[in-house]
Protein backbone atom coordinates (compact mmCIF):
# COMPACT_ATOMS: atom_id res chain seq x y z
CA UNK A 1 0.00 0.00 0.00
CA UNK A 2 2.84 2.09 -1.07
CA UNK A 3 1.32 4.67 -3.37
CA UNK A 4 2.74 3.29 -6.48
CA UNK A 5 2.22 0.78 -8.34
CA UNK A 6 3.41 -2.73 -7.77
CA UNK A 7 4.64 -5.11 -10.66
CA UNK A 8 4.18 -9.09 -9.62
CA UNK A 9 5.18 -12.04 -10.83
CA UNK A 10 4.43 -15.86 -10.95
CA UNK A 11 6.86 -15.45 -7.97
CA UNK A 12 5.55 -13.41 -5.82
CA UNK A 13 1.42 -13.10 -6.63
CA UNK A 14 0.15 -15.38 -4.41
CA UNK A 15 2.27 -13.49 -1.55
CA UNK A 16 2.01 -9.68 -2.57
CA UNK A 17 -1.64 -10.25 -3.79
CA UNK A 18 -3.60 -13.19 -2.93
CA UNK A 19 -2.51 -13.43 1.12
CA UNK A 20 -2.06 -9.25 0.76
CA UNK A 21 -3.20 -7.84 4.62
CA UNK A 22 -5.56 -5.18 2.51
CA UNK A 23 -7.40 -4.94 -0.47
CA UNK A 24 -5.51 -5.75 -3.84
CA UNK A 25 -6.38 -4.36 -7.28
CA UNK A 26 -4.46 -6.88 -9.18
CA UNK A 27 -4.17 -6.24 -12.98
CA UNK A 28 -3.30 -8.76 -15.67
CA UNK A 29 -2.03 -7.04 -18.81
CA UNK A 30 1.09 -6.94 -21.60
CA UNK A 31 3.06 -4.26 -22.85
CA UNK A 32 1.98 -4.70 -26.74
CA UNK A 33 -1.36 -3.94 -25.57
CA UNK A 34 -2.79 -0.13 -26.32
CA UNK A 35 -5.51 -0.45 -23.92
CA UNK A 36 -3.33 -2.01 -21.30
CA UNK A 37 -0.47 0.89 -21.73
CA UNK A 38 -2.87 3.51 -21.25
CA UNK A 39 -4.18 2.32 -18.39
CA UNK A 40 -0.60 2.42 -16.70
CA UNK A 41 -1.61 6.24 -16.06
CA UNK A 42 -4.77 5.43 -14.36
CA UNK A 43 -3.22 2.78 -12.19
CA UNK A 44 -0.93 5.34 -11.05
CA UNK A 45 -3.19 8.00 -10.10
CA UNK A 46 -5.19 5.21 -8.19
CA UNK A 47 -2.53 3.90 -6.53
CA UNK A 48 -1.33 7.63 -5.27
CA UNK A 49 -5.05 8.27 -4.03
CA UNK A 50 -6.06 5.21 -2.38
CA UNK A 51 -2.44 5.08 -0.67
CA UNK A 52 -2.39 3.50 2.80
CA UNK A 53 -5.93 1.66 1.90
CA UNK A 54 -5.26 -0.10 -1.12
CA UNK A 55 -2.34 -2.19 -3.08
CA UNK A 56 -2.30 -1.84 -6.83
CA UNK A 57 -0.59 -4.55 -8.74
CA UNK A 58 0.47 -5.00 -12.38
CA UNK A 59 1.22 -8.86 -13.97
CA UNK A 60 2.36 -9.07 -17.13
CA UNK A 61 1.00 -12.08 -18.87
CA UNK A 62 3.53 -12.79 -21.26
CA UNK A 63 6.72 -12.48 -18.36
CA UNK A 64 4.37 -14.59 -15.88
CA UNK A 65 2.40 -17.50 -18.00
CA UNK A 66 1.82 -19.05 -15.11
CA UNK A 67 -0.61 -17.32 -12.96
CA UNK A 68 -3.38 -15.85 -15.26
CA UNK A 69 -4.83 -19.12 -16.19
CA UNK A 70 -5.00 -19.47 -12.03
CA UNK A 71 -7.79 -17.07 -12.22
CA UNK A 72 -9.08 -17.57 -15.51
CA UNK A 73 -8.08 -14.85 -17.25
CA UNK A 74 -8.89 -15.05 -21.01
CA UNK A 75 -8.54 -11.35 -22.16
CA UNK A 76 -6.46 -8.04 -21.26
CA UNK A 77 -6.53 -5.88 -19.32
CA UNK A 78 -8.32 -8.14 -16.60
CA UNK A 79 -8.94 -5.91 -13.01
CA UNK A 80 -9.27 -8.29 -10.05
CA UNK A 81 -9.74 -6.87 -6.64
CA UNK A 82 -8.89 -9.12 -4.19
CA UNK A 83 -9.91 -9.28 -0.36
CA UNK A 84 -8.95 -11.60 1.92
CA UNK A 85 -7.77 -14.01 -0.84
CA UNK A 86 -10.51 -13.88 -2.77
CA UNK A 87 -11.58 -12.28 -5.95
CA UNK A 88 -14.23 -9.59 -5.04
CA UNK A 89 -14.95 -7.50 -8.25
CA UNK A 90 -14.03 -7.77 -11.55
CA UNK A 91 -13.36 -5.68 -14.60
CA UNK A 92 -12.66 -7.08 -18.33
CA UNK A 93 -11.28 -4.78 -20.61
CA UNK A 94 -10.55 -1.03 -21.25
CA UNK A 95 -11.08 1.27 -18.17
CA UNK A 96 -11.30 5.10 -17.66
CA UNK A 97 -10.09 6.62 -13.77
CA UNK A 98 -14.06 6.24 -12.52
CA UNK A 99 -14.27 2.39 -14.10
CA UNK A 100 -11.43 1.75 -11.55
CA UNK A 101 -12.68 4.05 -8.47
CA UNK A 102 -15.86 2.46 -8.80
CA UNK A 103 -14.35 -0.72 -9.09
CA UNK A 104 -12.77 -0.66 -5.84
CA UNK A 105 -14.16 2.03 -4.05
CA UNK A 106 -16.71 -0.94 -2.30
CA UNK A 107 -13.92 -2.72 -0.58
CA UNK A 108 -11.61 -0.30 0.58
Amino acid sequence: MSGTVVDVTDTNFEAKVVKAAGPVLAVFRAEWSAPCRALDAVLADIAKEYANRLTVTRLDIDQSPKTPPTYNVNAIPTLYVFKGGKIVATRIGPAGKNDVAQLVKPHI
